[in-house]
Parts: C-alpha cells; structure tokens; sequence
C-alpha cells in the first residue's frame, strides 16, 4: 500500500479545530489540522470522510474534494499552537497524510472563526 496523498503542501504554520459544539479550549488528545477546510468537515462529527486530490498542472492547482457523512451543525476554530514540537504529535490513527492531522499534548486556547451549517462536501485549492 502507497502512503497517503497529502491534502496540502504549504508549510505548516496555523491549526485548525472543527466542532459541533462551542468551545473556548481544547483538551489534550483533540484533533487538529494545518487544513482548514479539512477542519471544516470534520466539525459535522462525520463517522466516514473521504478525500480525493488532483494536480492541475492546466490551471497550476492543486485541488482537493472532501466528502464526509456527517449530519451536525459545525463551528470552525483556529488553535493557539505556541510550539509544535511540544503541543501537537501525529495522529497515531489517522489514515492521512503525516502533518494532514495531529493530536493536541496539552488543553490549547481557541481562536473561534466561524458557524459551519452543514455541507456534505467541501473543495480545497492551493497554488501548485
């Protein structure tokens, strides 16, 4: 079996925290991502995300489509990370791509960002 395709290239430098519920501080063990579309998914508390990526060397994209079965309302937050090397480790679980989702060390500050009403698929681009 190949690794995983990374959803996004960037440099890691922001996190992201979806939930369907509203919170001021994440606790140890929660789920992050650099991918905050991906983030934006996940905040609907889906049992089944999927996601395809795509290079379009026409249009210099790197597209990404995210499909997920959840059916809750979502809230979006951005994740006061101080230091990576401390308060975040890979998701020993996860399927994805390394860096594409980590778990927190310690309870994080939350930034809120947003009020997700459900969308069951979501689209992601970045300059290739």
């Amino acid at each position: 079996m190949s690794d995983p395709i990374p959803i996004s290239l960037k440099e890691q430098t922001e996190w992201f925290h979806g939930s369907p519920q509203k919170l001021h501080t994440l606790l140890t063990g929660s789920t992050i991502t650099p991918v905050k579309t991906l983030a934006r998914a996940f905040s609907h508390k889906p049992e089944i995300l999927s996601f395809e990526v795509a290079e379009k060397s026409s249009i210099g994209k790197r597209c990404c489509t995210i499909k997920h079965d959840g059916v809750k309302h979502g809230y979006l937050y951005r994740v006061m990370v101080e230091d990576p090397s401390i308060d975040i480790i890979q998701h020993p679980e996860s399927n994805a791509a390394q860096g594409d989702e980590m778990l927190t060390t310690r309870p994080l500050k939350l930034e809120f960002l947003e009020e997700l009403p459900l969308q069951q698929e979501y689209e992601y681009q970045e300059d290739m």
